[in-house]
């Protein structure tokens, strides 16, 4: 299904909606920054995709109801959960740059970065619980719990434990469990039986966003990416892309590579990383596998009601895929 379709058209059935999740969302944003710079300090900068509550809105549309603006709550949680996990995100690398402005550690540092973190977890579970359904509150905080968990067993695993099946796994628990939340949980208050197909569908189509995401790492500038490039790298990070990489590089190919691993990565290295990308099949093989899960996650959808909603879903799936041409 080849779309050229903009975020902002596949976005149009929720558009509205979407709007007060943006507004809420900035909202709490703010207060964050408020608590340790004051009331008077400037407006943050409320950017992203809002990728995991617009698949929140439109699989709650997709599920049959016509109450999209009962969910912007539910919406908003999951924007926060994300929020979150990008700020404890760049105290793990060290990153000093988010969405093209400083990120928390920098503006304040790790200490404080890690609360901003926790605290917007807490305010993403109270909104949760507005709805007064254990089993959703469950799913949140699994949900995180297998966040937390992908990252810690990547960190015990160590350097030399690098696979396949490790770098699928680790995408599913960091990315792909928050987006299987965001679109299952509109189905415990609509329609239970559409739990299991937009549960599932959210795993294939995160895999799928996360091994393109790790492409671009590699592959885009800092100002398209909004924070360093080649940050994976400097950050000894295990991704399909730098597997695919390694395997086809020679020692000095290898050795060059290992030696950008807690290193700031010169403009040299991050053209000779782009040029290997393509040189060694790396973003071919990474394309293909996320290929197969964005097929199975449009696959999916068919078990789901035809409708604009559904439309929009399946849109997403192919535009993950572009977004890395």
């Amino acid at each position: 299904m080849p779309t050229t379709l903009t975020l902002q058209e596949l976005y149009k059935p929720i558009q509205s909606e979407l709007e007060q999740v943006r507004a809420e969302t900035g909202k709490l944003w703010e207060q964050v920054i408020a608590l340790v710079d004051g009331a008077a300090s400037p407006r943050p900068r409320n950017g992203g995709k809002l990728l995991r509550p617009a698949l929140c809105l439109l699989s709650a549309g997709a599920a049959g109801t016509s109450e999209l603006s009962r969910f912007v709550p539910l919406a908003a949680a999951m924007e926060l959960f994300h929020i979150a996990a990008l700020a404890h995100d760049d105290v793990i690398d060290g990153s000093q740059l988010r969405r093209g402005a400083p990120s928390l550690n920098a503006m304040w540092n790790e200490h404080a970065a890690v609360l901003a973190g926790d605290y917007l977890v807490a305010r993403g579970m109270a909104l949760m619980a507005s709805y007064n359904s254990c089993r959703a509150i469950v799913d949140g905080a699994r949900c995180i719990q297998h966040m937390a968990e992908g990252e810690l067993v990547d960190f015990g695993a160590g350097p030399g434990h690098f696979t396949r099946d490790g770098c699928i796994e680790l995408a599913r628990a960091k990315t792909a469990s928050l987006f299987a939340v965001a679109c299952a949980t509109p189905a415990f208050f609509i329609d239970p039986t559409y739990w299991q197909p937009l549960h599932e569908f959210g795993l294939a189509l995160g895999i799928a966003f996360q091994l393109i995401d790790d492409l671009l790492d590699l592959s885009q500038g800092e100002d398209a990416l909004g924070k360093p490039a080649c940050g994976d790298l400097a950050a000894g990070k295990k991704t399909l892309p730098i597997l695919f990489m390694r395997e086809s590089l020679e020692p000095d190919g290898l050795a060059r590579l290992d030696a950008m691993r807690n290193a700031r990565v010169s403009p040299d290295d991050r053209r000779w990383v782009a040029e290997t990308l393509e040189t060694s099949g790396a973003r071919h093989r990474t394309e293909a596998v996320a290929r197969e899960y964005a097929d199975e996650a449009r696959r999916l959808l068919t078990g789901l009601p035809p409708g604009l909603c559904r439309d929009a879903m399946a849109g997403l799936t192919e535009f993950t895929i572009v977004r890395g041409a």
